[in-house]
């Protein structure tokens, strides 16, 4: 447990040190946020605040987690997760950058590539993966060949709602931190194992990132950042084995993807809109509630969804 502290304390130390010369950096490169013309007014401020701050973490969770804990073991998938999907989003903003607008790949391009990356991870983990704990249920369910359609759809799913969370200063940050601790929790009978450490590399990463990255943020994680946390959080799931606890763990990602599901299927029908704006933060926004309300109440929910997972996982 010392180490996990140790390590905490380091990665920590090395985030906040490391963005105090990489903000500026970014400024230098001219690597700005494009704002998409159709958000809030309150979001146009923000128009040329350094993107692409999810390197700092992706590289630091990355290089420390094979310093302290080596090449041999299942981390390395999470950890490939994380740095796939990264990839994909790296590519979306350097498109956004280059063209100082806010679109990059089309849906098309980064959908291809999302699959491409999926069925190679899936096929990477299912060895040690292949069944699922179901909530209440004390042995893993075999979903046999299942697994592949079902593990590159959760893949899927869950890396494009991460990248929908990414809309509020220091929100997808914060409600990730929250997520990471469930895996830490349900890990937490084996302290020593890479696994457990990582998730400690990455919550100190996070926490550190976030400093920077609270309203108003002075960085953006970028889809660079977004794609990769999506990355590492899916993985996680499946390398626990607990996708099916998705649901209320990563609850927000459920109601930001589905807040756009709904605002879209009932305009095409009706030429009205259910939300003020979707996904479902800037509603809120739209209400008149500030930015770290938004994120307060996001992340009182991510716990008590973690609450009722870890319920449901040990009883």
């Amino acid at each position: 447990m010392v180490n996990n502290l140790i390590y905490f304390g380091v990665t920590f130390l090395f985030m906040i040190i490391g963005l105090h010369f990489f903000i500026p950096l970014l400024k230098r490169l001219n690597f700005g946020q494009p704002v998409y013309e159709l958000a809030p007014e309150s979001h146009q401020k923000k128009q040329g605040v350094p993107t692409l701050g999810g390197l700092s973490f992706i590289i630091l969770i990355s290089l420390l987690s094979l310093l302290f804990f080596g090449v041999t073991d299942e981390h390395l998938f999470v950890l490939l997760g994380m740095l796939l999907f990264g990839l994909i989003g790296f590519m979306d903003d350097l498109v956004k950058i280059s063209a100082k607008q806010n679109q990059g790949l089309s849906e098309w391009q980064k959908i291809i590539l999302q699959i491409v990356v999926s069925i190679v991870l899936v096929s990477l983990v299912r060895e040690r993966a292949q069944s699922v704990i179901v909530p209440f249920m004390k042995s893993p369910f075999d979903l046999g060949v299942l697994y592949y359609p079902f593990g590159v759809f959760f893949l899927l799913a869950l890396a494009n709602s991460a990248n929908l969370t990414d809309g509020v200063d220091g929100l997808h940050t914060s409600v990730v931190i929250i997520m990471l601790a469930f895996f830490g929790l349900i890990v937490w009978p084996n302290t020593t194992s890479p696994l457990f450490g990582v998730v400690i590399v990455s919550i100190a990463a996070l926490i550190g990132f976030l400093l920077y990255n609270r309203f108003p943020a002075k960085l953006f994680m970028g889809d660079t950042g977004s794609m990769a946390l999506g990355g590492l959080i899916a993985m996680f799931f499946l390398i626990t084995k607990t996708p099916l606890f998705a649901p209320f763990v990563a609850i927000i990602y459920v109601a930001e993807s589905l807040s756009v599901i709904i605002q879209r299927v009932y305009y095409k029908r009706t030429q009205k809109r259910i939300f003020l704006m979707a996904p479902i933060h800037h509603h809120f926004e739209q209400m008149g509630m500030s930015e770290t309300m938004i994120v307060v109440m996001f992340s009182v929910i991510t716990f008590v969804g973690l609450v009722v997972s870890l319920l449901m996982y040990y009883v």
